[in-house]
């Protein structure tokens, strides 16, 4: 009896099926006009373009496998529980190929797919893995994409291009979700896959909503030293503790920076054509009001902070229908529209959560004598507090509806490098600060600018075991993203993301330093600043969202919002 018990609880998922070598040869040539002074005709002849996908001799084989988190699942490296694969260029001349890695799953499967989770990373020199992807369940695209060539009805898994010669491996790993209750499954249950791969000559795809943005807004060139100075201008003054202003460093209008995907479009000062419409509450969403008029998304981390589930009161946050508004960041390297939540109205007035652009007013953890609980996450994966917010949150309200399609798995950065002792580095009464690197980056009116700040849209490597790189569904903006939006350390500005005269505060998702004894974290309040975890602040999710099919309607304006439907 035991043994027949044992069998129900098998799921066997079968070898990972190899499709194919592909390869690409052509011969690609383009010729353009240069169009400034002068009348020379220029001419780019590209040689022959190879691309090429080869398989190791490892499939995936799960014999005997259970469900399983995507903390252990995203992390096996057993003996057939994960697949690499190589996919190389050749490329002479001056082209760019288009390149889609996909899945497709066999004839014959017996468990279904939306139990099944497949994981791409990338494979780095130094052995480490960069997650290209959240995990995800098997779910296939109804629409082909004419860039790559992959037809429809496949999984994507991702997407990026080559315009040089280059040679990149990547794993793949496939696991059966926590989800899937194996009892009384009859047993024996397989799903296999075939990983595809398609590429094509041709120009870099650009999404027509980055088309649109770069036609709507003319592009300006950043000027030496504006991050001394937020986007009015203003900047402190250590010397005297208050606020002075130079005019000549007014900053407003979209700009461009390098983040790890491309060359990345992001929004300064005082801008309002940066709003969008994208997403609306099914249904009515509630959230639990503990002490002190704090929000929790759960009545299970109401009960965490308040002790009790009696201190906890079930409040209206938004009601069925009510559509969800928000501001554009940036447009990442990759072509997705960065986007900060800003409520269910284009001009929020935060006089309370309801009216405000917060989904929750929460601790970032509750824990603060470790420089550990500064991270997104800590203790290699273990959730902080606010993550698990926003987690809640994104579930709730987008992530069982027809939008999450639309949300990728995009790039989030809690940068915890550069930890070390800094002497009398910050305001005067900290003292001693134990800093991280973002400090030394965005903090430097504390010694009066002896170098210009300079944030950065990359996310550095860290040997921390908290914080780090992450490919989320939603998380918070970065201190960084603050001051490339035109807000400053101490310094009251007029930047699109500032909130304004409320008590509407938020928290960022970067670590700032470790003092007397608390860990302490980038936030957002009409300056920018930084206060300690166990503080409570607004939670004001971003999201990466992509669209192949532009704006169907609006001009970014308050009066005529952006609409990604």
């Amino acid at each position: 009896m035991k043994e027949k018990n044992k069998r129900k609880e098998i799921i066997i998922i079968g070898v990972l099926v190899l499709l194919m070598i592909v390869i690409i040869v052509g011969t690609s040539y383009a010729a353009f006009r240069y169009g400034g002074v002068g009348e020379t005709e220029n001419s780019i002849t590209s040689g022959a373009i190879t691309m090429k996908y080869t398989e190791t001799s490892n499939g995936i084989t799960l014999n005997g496998a259970l469900p399983t988190t995507d903390k252990t699942g995203t992390v096996r490296l057993t003996p057939g529980e994960h697949f690499d694969f190589n996919i190389s260029s050749t490329i002479t001349g001056n082209t760019n190929i288009n390149y889609e890695i996909s899945a497709k799953k066999e004839d014959g499967n017996t468990i279904d797919g939306k139990y099944i989770k497949l994981y791409l990373t990338k494979l780095n020199e130094d052995g480490t893995e960069e997650a290209l992807m959240v995990p995800e369940v098997y779910s296939e695209e109804t629409t082909s994409n004419n860039y790559t060539g992959r037809p429809a009805n496949e999984m994507s898994l991702y997407t990026s291009s080559m315009n040089s010669s280059e040679s990149n491996n990547y794993r793949l790993r496939m696991y059966v979700d926590e989800s899937y209750n194996p009892q009384g499954d009859g047993g024996g249950l397989t799903f296999s896959v075939r990983i595809n791969v398609y590429g094509q000559a041709g120009d870099k795809y650009v999404p027509l909503t980055t088309q649109e943005i770069l036609e709507d807004n003319e592009l300006q060139e950043e000027t030496t030293n504006m991050f001394n100075y937020a986007s009015n201008g203003g900047y402190l003054d250590m010397s005297s503790g208050s606020q002075s202003t130079n005019p000549e460093y007014v900053t407003n209008g979209l700009y461009s920076a390098e983040d790890e995907d491309g060359t990345s479009y992001y929004f300064r000062g005082n801008v309002d054509n940066n709003n969008v419409q994208f997403g609306e509450y099914a249904s009515d969403y509630y959230v639990y009001q503990g002490r002190y008029d704090y929000y929790y998304q759960s009545l299970d981390s109401c009960t965490e902070y308040n002790g009790s589930s009696e201190n906890c009161v079930r409040v209206k946050l938004a009601s069925a229908g009510d559509k969800m508004y928000w501001k554009i960041i940036r447009v990442n390297g990759d072509g997705s529209l960065r986007l900060i939540y800003n409520g269910t109205s284009v001009n929020p007035d935060n006089s309370d959560l309801v009216d405000s652009f917060a989904v929750g007013y929460a601790q970032y953890n509750l824990e603060r004598n470790d420089p550990k609980y500064s991270g997104y996450t800590y203790d290699n994966g273990v959730n902080s507090f606010i993550k698990k917010e926003v987690d809640t949150w994104y579930k709730n309200a987008l992530g069982n509806t027809v939008y999450d399609s639309k949300v990728i798995g995009g790039r989030f950065c809690s940068d915890s490098s550069g930890y070390k002792l800094e002497t009398d580095y910050g305001f005067p009464d900290l003292g001693d600060y134990t800093a991280f690197a973002s400090y030394d980056r965005l903090g430097q009116s504390a010694t009066s600018f002896a170098k210009p700040n300079s944030p950065i849209l990359k996310c550095p490597s860290t040997t921390e075991s908290y914080g780090g790189s992450y490919r989320l569904k939603a998380g918070l903006i970065t201190a960084d993203e603050l001051v490339f939006a035109g807000e400053n350390i101490g310094v009251e500005t007029d930047s699109y993301l500032n909130p304004g005269s409320s008590n509407m505060w938020y928290w960022s998702m970067s670590p700032a330093g470790f003092s007397d004894g608390y860990a302490i974290v980038w936030v957002e309040f009409e300056f920018l600043y930084n206060d300690g975890v166990d503080s409570s602040g607004a939670v004001r999710p971003v999201i990466n969202v992509t669209t192949d099919n532009g704006f169907p309607s609006g001009d970014g304006t308050a009066s005529n919002p952006y609409v990604i439907e």
